[in-house]
């Protein structure tokens, strides 16, 4: 089955260079208004003001795509987890209508399952009719927002909960119906909205980059590429019908071309990241901004390619991705898209 990974955000700097918006960059790709805040992605009591009249919008039409854009890409990204949650709740009770455990798991209720902040769900309804239009995309927030509240809301009681066996076990009944009654509706719509946010995001990535390269900006650029190279990886693996427990069918001969390319890239980004200038060209302080991430998606590529080569599957019976799954290098990008979102974008 086809994973998901977590998205980087698009930069508010893009729309600016487009628009010809006085005061430049900061160098990180952070544009500068005249108090030298960044826009990046704005508070979002700041941006999704709902008392506010429209004609007090302080946002260009360019700024309100990025910013709409990136809400959305949030709300991907926590689709993401709560997918994963969801995946690993039925791992410890049975996905029928009465709650039910499985026997002999080895797996504690709530094993893995992490609630989230429903907040996003509100900033997304009320992005979704808003200019610009997404169309499908507006509609699909709107089909799943209910839905995935509940879910959310449910993770976040499960994730908390130590005294679920109380009372013949009613509180983990209650959250069992809400997770059952909409775990399908968020599976189907959250998987369709993963799908069009992350195509609307590669073209908007691909601009992005040609912008961060023509600017001189190395040191975001290759951080960039090396994770769009990463989900090319991912993508072409998945196309290939693979997953861990047929990971000895992947075709090593469409990754290896793409390995080779990320640890050049790598490589660049670690040159620009050691170049004084640079640093102070893009406004970076820490001349290692990913702390070896990038290094550690490289690594992690490595163990699965000698795991396919081996001839034997991961043993995904223990808690956690193991080395040499897809599943741990799935997780790295993650780790590595989190900490873009972090360092460049918020």
């Amino acid at each position: 089955m086809k994973q998901y990974t977590k998205l980087t955000a698009v930069l508010l700097a893009l729309a600016l260079a487009l628009t010809g918006c006085a005061g430049g960059t900061d160098g990180s790709g952070k544009p500068l208004d005249s108090s030298s805040e960044p826009l990046a992605e704005p508070p979002a009591a700041s941006v999704l003001d709902q008392s506010q009249e429209e004609e007090e919008n302080p946002f260009t039409p360019e700024e309100m795509d990025m910013i709409k854009f990136n809400y959305y890409v949030e709300l991907n990204n926590d689709l993401v987890d709560i997918l994963d949650s969801m995946e690993y709740y039925f791992q410890v009770v049975d996905y029928q209508e009465e709650f039910s455990l499985l026997p002999d798991t080895g797996l504690t209720y709530g094993y893995r399952v992490y609630g989230k902040n429903t907040d996003i769900i509100e900033d997304c309804l009320y992005l979704a009719d808003m200019e610009p239009s997404y169309g499908e995309m507006d509609q699909m927030v709107k089909d799943l927002a209910g839905p995935l509240e509940a879910v959310m809301d449910a993770c976040s009681s499960i994730s908390g909960s130590y005294d679920y066996a109380d009372n013949q076990y009613q509180k983990a009944k209650e959250y069992h119906a809400a997770l059952y009654a909409n775990a399908e509706t968020v599976q189907s719509l959250g998987y369709d909205f993963m799908d069009a946010v992350a195509a609307m995001g590669a073209e908007r990535r691909a601009e992005e980059e040609e912008q961060m390269k023509a600017d001189g900006r190395l040191i975001i650029y290759n951080a960039s590429r090396a994770i769009s190279i990463g989900k090319d990886i991912l993508n072409t693996i998945y196309s290939q019908g693979v997953g861990d427990e047929n990971i000895n069918d992947m075709d090593l001969s469409e990754i290896r071309p793409l390995y080779d390319e990320l640890v050049q890239v790598v490589a660049d980004f670690d040159a620009a990241a050691a170049d004084s200038d640079q640093m102070i060209q893009e406004s970076l302080s820490n001349s290692r901004p990913f702390d070896g991430l990038l290094d550690s998606l490289i690594q992690a590529l490595d163990w699965m390619m000698k795991q396919v080569e081996s001839g034997k599957v991961p043993d995904m019976s223990h808690s956690g991705a193991p080395l040499g799954s897809i599943a741990h290098v799935s997780e790295t990008l993650s780790k590595c898209i989190e900490r873009y979102n972090s360092v460049f974008v918020d």
